[in-house]
């Protein structure tokens, strides 16, 4: 999607990275100061924050390690000034125990200067069928 909004055109670059499974280029979108902070339920419930360049790339390995995801569908963007909303939802199998999931989530952006500086992301379980 090319879009002239630049902290969309971020956003969506480091999701074809995800969905590509490029974890190099997805790290190229981030701020070496970034602050990711997860709240949800893959593949239990937790809270955790990861900071710089290195902690996004243990988050995205935490998440590829645990978890066979099916589905990871972005549904909806919302943008303001440098921030990016996004609504969308996931399913597949929790890796540990073969327990399926479908979660939905959002997840707001901070963008500056084309790099991500912060992300928080609210995951919910809402079904435990892919």
């Amino acid at each position: 999607m090319t879009t002239h909004n630049p902290p969309l055109a971020t956003v969506q670059r480091m999701f074809d990275a995800f969905h590509d499974g490029d974890l190099d280029r997805l790290i190229q979108t981030v701020h070496a100061d970034s602050r990711w902070t997860y709240i949800g339920a893959n593949p239990g419930l937790s809270k955790v924050t990861f900071v710089g360049k290195d902690g996004a790339r243990k988050f995205f390995e935490s998440v590829l390690r645990n978890l066979n995801m099916t589905t990871f569908q972005p549904t909806h963007f919302v943008t303001e000034n440098d921030t990016v909303v996004v609504f969308g939802f996931e399913s597949g199998t929790v890796k540990r125990t073969g327990t399926p999931f479908r979660n939905e989530w959002a997840q707001k952006y901070v963008v500056r200067n084309d790099l991500i500086i912060e992300m928080e992301e609210y995951n919910i379980q809402v079904d435990s069928a892919p």
